[in-house]
């Protein structure tokens, strides 16, 4: 299925954490998010896009679904994206048990969505992201497992780098 990779990368993000102490959760490296600040930008993340779907599909907002190596492009970390405000993390001190909880809404939230569109309306609708263009609903919920991912990379790169 098609979000079915976007089940995996939760799957494999809430199995790190199971492995990582309240303290590593806000070590912070150089210019690298913390776990924790990784975690609120994938729960915000996923909402917005989530809500962003909702929107879309209610106001028929058509797309035309184009064939894109989402998965290579959002691995490629070496192109560095600025968040927007709206999805950049804050300073807030979750303790791991909050932080999984918001994994839990936000996953909630999209499997909602998922339940309750059909496939035709996957690929008719959709909105534009902000660099890589026209993405239909389906490619969106995709893009969050990759998405996810590339901050697995991330967050283990910050674990790395604080351990040393």
């Amino acid at each position: 299925m098609y979000y079915e990779q976007t089940y995996k990368a939760r799957e494999e993000l809430l199995e790190l954490l199971e492995g990582i102490s309240e303290e590593q959760l806000h070590q912070k490296h150089d210019n690298l998010w913390t776990v924790s600040q990784n975690v609120e930008h994938l729960y915000l993340i996923e909402n917005k896009i989530t809500n962003g779907l909702k929107k879309a599909i209610e106001s028929e907002s058509e797309v035309e679904e184009k064939d894109l190596p989402l998965a290579k492009m959002l691995a490629n970390r070496t192109y560095k994206v600025e968040a927007p405000e709206d999805i950049t993390p804050s300073e807030h001190p979750y303790t791991k048990a909050e932080l999984i909880e918001l994994l839990e809404q936000s996953r909630t939230n999209l499997n909602t969505f998922i339940q309750e569109v059909d496939d035709i309306a996957l690929h008719k609708y959709g909105f534009k992201h902000r660099w890589i263009g026209d993405l239909s609903a389906q490619q969106w919920v995709q893009l969050i497992g990759f998405h996810e991912r590339r901050h697995i990379d991330q967050i283990n790169q910050t674990l790395h780098n604080t351990a040393q």
